[in-house]
């Protein structure tokens, strides 16, 4: 079945990779299109849209997610009233009549040392209406908790849960989600090498079985990465991690992390991570429960890139693009060039054989325009088209231009649907 979700172009800046992981930018308004019934490209209509503006700087709109209004992350705004530049998530109203973007109040944080430049609203998530939100602030730093140790701040980051009503629980433990936390505080001397720049929340999502969260965080182990996989209702309910000390993979799996419960047999969940580094070239990784190795999480497969340096898992898409009951993966690599040619980024699909040989499936590779990093975000969006044939369809962002007007043409919008045999619009 597919799941429906609509994203946005979002606003200009460093990445959240950016503080030594990998770079892009973004123009600055947030648009989003209406489905129509009596209009050409994938019943979108380009000519009618709602805009909605944050402020200069702000970000606003770097991540979107729909729940009963819009929600959107400003990871560079400032709170009403408070001094430091947090990170904000608004909720949109989506009327015409009506302009008003209002910021979601978490007064349990405000308070809190090391949220200066944390990145709230860096990801947003919603599992749909009536069910949770989950929003992330991947550069979250946490201070020692005691005042006369003289240890440097770590970056950890950190991720809410939310309610439906989009407020948090009245117990810390119910809504506060951390990764590196209590591992840090009692290994201090192993700081720099294990949790110093863990920045969970650079990848993080609802896991595909409905019942729990799934958490990336790259730069654990000196960027050799971290994931975990952990109950959404109940903490006491055991975690699973991914914990790679090894030199197998070079670089920062859990940069992206999605899952599907169709990849290698149905029903059971497996879960996909990006390291875009990994391998000089990047690497997706398939994880599932090991049988075991009690809470841990074992390598089930190895996809890597074509290009060196192609950033290959800067994001990942599980769906099912043919509608067969099996998932398929869509794998951007935004880096990836052509030395003296036309091409910047790509986009590999991988259709499923029923579970089978993913080490020999051949992707149709997607190719973007010079300079545009086509590939820096892929996402599910549902049957967008109404068309009913096969499975769903996929959304590709690039960067390609400056101008605010260019942007909203062909170069910036991509939308995928395997009934065109893979052809890209807008």
């Amino acid at each position: 079945m597919c799941r429906a979700t609509v994203l946005a172009v979002v606003g200009p800046g460093s990445s959240p990779a950016s503080d030594g992981l990998c770079c892009m930018s973004f123009p600055l308004s947030l648009v989003w299109y209406f489905q129509t019934v009596n209009i050409s490209a994938f019943n979108l209509d380009t000519e009618n849209v709602l805009q909605r503006n944050g402020d200069p700087g702000s970000l606003f709109g770097f991540s979107v997610a729909f729940h009963q209004q819009l929600l959107v992350g400003a990871p560079q705004a400032k709170h009403q009233n408070q001094v430091n530049v947090t990170g904000v998530v608004y909720r949109c109203d989506l009327t015409i009549t009506s302009e008003r973007c209002q910021p979601i109040e978490f007064e349990k944080f405000l308070n809190s040392k090391g949220i200066n430049g944390q990145w709230m609203g860096v990801r947003v998530m919603s599992q749909g209406p009536g069910q949770n939100v989950m929003t992330c602030a991947h550069r979250y730093q946490q201070w020692s908790p005691s005042p006369s140790v003289n240890v440097p701040r770590l970056v950890t980051g950190q991720c809410y849960l939310l309610g439906d009503d989009l407020k948090v629980g009245k117990e810390e433990r119910t809504w506060r989600r951390v990764v590196c936390d209590s591992e840090h505080l009692t290994r201090r001397r192993k700081d720099h090498e294990w949790f110093a720049y863990c920045q969970q929340g650079h990848g993080a999502s609802f896991a595909r079985d409905n019942r729990s969260l799934l958490f990336g965080a790259p730069g654990a182990y000196q960027w050799k990465g971290r994931i975990k996989f952990t109950a959404r209702v109940q903490v006491f309910v055991s975690s699973y991690n991914f914990s790679n000390k090894s030199t197998s993979f070079l670089c920062c799996p859990g940069f992206s992390i999605d899952s599907g419960m169709a990849l290698f047999r149905k029903g059971e969940l497996t879960i996909v991570s990006g390291a875009p580094r990994g391998g000089y070239s990047g690497q997706v990784t398939f994880l599932k429960a090991d049988p075991v190795a009690k809470r841990s999480l074992s390598v089930e497969l190895v996809l890597s890139g074509p290009g060196l340096a192609s950033s290959f898992g800067y994001d990942v898409a599980v769906v099912d693009l043919n509608g067969d009951g099996w998932e398929d993966l869509a794998v951007g690599a935004p880096e990836f060039f052509v030395k003296d040619g036309l091409v910047g980024g790509a986009v590999y699909i991988y259709i499923n054989n029923k579970g089978k040989n993913w080490e020999d499936i051949v992707p149709t590779q997607l190719l973007g325009h010079k300079d545009s990093m086509f590939g820096l975000a892929v996402e599910n969006i549902g049957d967008i088209n109404q068309d009913g044939y096969g499975g769903c369809d996929i959304f590709i962002s690039n960067t390609s231009y400056t101008d605010y007007a260019q942007q909203l043409g062909s170069q910036n919008i991509h939308i995928l649907n395997s009934n065109t045999k893979f052809s890209l619009f807008l």
